[in-house]
């Protein structure tokens, strides 16, 4: 049901992006992704000290991404985290596992050389899976929340078909069950990229 969320919108966005692309005889690209590296939370959350970021986990980051033009793609995303972290009263909610599930655009500043620098934004869902009581003392187990994202990498091709994704990302909600105050989960990551039907101008 979460997943629906984000993938609908996106396979219809998708339908129409497609023939609208091909139409205009735009050069097209299909990317697969995965990528992995620390999850960092920085919000209130234990750590020693109040808004310091803290690393506690991983981070597994994987999508794909279509190539609409030379510099413009769009990408649907999941990336998931076995993160424990505990809120500033951590016998209030208990958080055991993190994900996201994300729609974005993606900005391509180059790609005349193998360097292909990017920049990225987008909408989606923070789930957390967890238990605790929320302010009315209501037991509850798990919460999804929107939240942003936003981010830059590059693309280091290293082949037509292939290339490595250095990428840093910030997923931005609110905490679980309360909702306030600001979240960040920020999430540095190294990845491959397996690039289909690629036009040689990408």
């Amino acid at each position: 049901m979460r997943i629906n969320k984000i993938i609908a919108p996106s396979i219809v966005l998708l339908f129409f992006a497609v023939p609208w692309a091909c139409a205009r005889d735009i050069p097209m690209g299909f990317d697969v992704f995965a990528e992995f590296g620390p999850s960092c939370l920085q919000g209130n959350v234990h750590s020693g000290a109040s808004g310091q970021v803290k690393c506690e986990a991983g981070r597994f980051f994987t999508g794909a991404r279509l190539r609409l033009t030379r510099h413009d793609a769009i990408e649907v995303s999941y990336s998931y985290s076995p993160n424990v972290f505990n809120e500033a009263y951590p016998l209030v909610y208990f958080n055991s596992r993190l994900s996201s599930d994300s729609f974005s655009y993606v900005r391509y500043l180059s790609t005349n050389s193998p360097l292909q620098p990017f920049v990225t934004g987008g909408v989606g869902w923070e789930h957390f899976q967890g238990g605790g009581l929320n302010s009315s003392g209501v037991l509850v187990s798990g919460d999804s929340q929107f939240a942003w994202n936003w981010g830059a990498g590059i693309d280091v091709v290293l082949h037509r078909y292939f290339a490595l994704r250095f990428e840093f990302r910030d997923y931005t909600t609110s905490m679980p069950v309360y909702h306030t105050g600001s979240l960040h989960n920020v999430v540095p990551s190294i990845g491959i990229v397996f690039r289909f039907n690629r036009n040689r101008k990408l």
